[in-house]
């Protein structure tokens, strides 16, 4: 009896099926496409940068003299399909440099004029495309003068035939800065150069005399106060003075520390280098933290822009032992 019931079931589920099937009102509902019905679609329609997606977009190039490119374009987006093509232009304005440091407080500069450009202002999007050609944004890293971190703000100006632009995706922020591989520049000549004042100084059988930093040997040091008087004796910072007696055009400093493991708690750790031309007034170069080794003992502490000066000055703020004390037994400049 069971089987004849289910029997009955498939029998009754197989006639249903090709009723369904044989009407043309089904043939009708199923070929047919779902029309997507949005108001005003002309609001969603855009043109965007794809690459203002993710914020700021970091660029460290190798300082080199030659030109890098930088790849940009283009998008489109909206439910309509492009018929006809479409021009973006582009441009560089100072203006969404002030709106960017106020936004993000910042202090950042558009570089040299000389070290960038855009290989063309103008990308276009074919019709039946959402995406264009690219254009480049070229960089040519040793024209920045240094390893300074510049923001350069490719903005979307006007599109041709006039279509919205996305606001939050008009701009692309490069920030932009030089790495050195290695040092390119020449040694300065320690030649004339002497101690023009120093925080303070001690004797050792190393020497331990402030003038011990500039006399071309490694392994005669400058030492700062390490006796202690009545309990006490001069914490950081310490620094030296050099007058190079004549100006030079100054790129970085190279620092040796006191070599030898057991000397590696001396060594220099928060760095404060200083220009001048008259050695009262001083303008910072740079602000470095470096790391004691006693394999290798130097820094090399290149600044964001190069300077012409007489005298610098370099202030150890704390040393690797985080104790009172430093040395420094050889300082380079180039």
């Amino acid at each position: 009896m069971k089987s004849l019931v289910n029997k009955n079931i498939k029998n009754s589920m197989r006639l249903s099926a090709l009723l369904l099937l044989s009407s043309p009102l089904f043939f009708l509902q199923s070929c047919k496409e779902q029309a997507l019905d949005v108001e005003n679609q002309d609001q969603y329609t855009k043109v965007f940068m794809q690459s203002a997606s993710n914020g700021a977009v970091p660029k460290s190039l190798a300082i080199k003299d030659e030109w890098t490119n930088i790849a940009f374009g283009a998008g489109y987006g909206g439910f309509s399909i492009l018929s006809n093509p479409v021009t973006v232009n582009f441009e560089i304005d100072q203006e969404k440099v002030d709106q960017y440091n106020q936004q993000n407080n910042t202090n950042y500069e558009l570089p040299p004029v000389e070290s960038y450009k855009i290989s063309s202002p103008s990308v276009i999007i074919q019709p039946g495309n959402a995406g264009s050609n690219n254009s480049n944004l070229e960089i040519n890293p040793i024209k920045l003068g240094g390893t300074k971190t510049y923001i350069i703000p490719v903005s979307i100006s006007d599109v041709q035939p006039s279509l919205p632009v996305k606001e939050n995706l008009r701009t692309t922020f490069y920030l932009v800065n030089g790495v050195y591989e290695s040092n390119p520049f020449t040694p300065i000549s320690i030649e004339g150069w002497e101690i023009h004042d120093y925080s303070d100084d001690d004797y050792d059988g190393a020497g331990g005399r402030a003038k011990y930093a500039i006399d071309g040997t490694k392994e005669m040091i400058w030492l700062s106060t390490y006796r202690r008087v009545n309990g006490w004796r001069p914490p950081h910072p310490h620094y030296l003075t050099i007058d190079m007696n004549a100006t030079h055009t100054l790129h970085g400093i190279t620092l040796y520390g006191r070599t030898g493991a057991n000397n590696a708690y001396l060594f220099p750790k928060n760095v404060l280098i200083q220009t001048s031309n008259d050695g009262n007034t001083w303008t910072d170069a740079g602000l470095f933290s470096i790391v004691a080794s006693s394999e290798d003992t130097s820094a090399t502490m290149y600044f964001e822009k190069s300077v012409s000066c007489r005298y610098y000055k370099v202030t150890v703020l704390s040393s690797a032992g985080n104790g009172d004390t430093t040395s420094i037994a050889e300082l380079v400049a180039f």
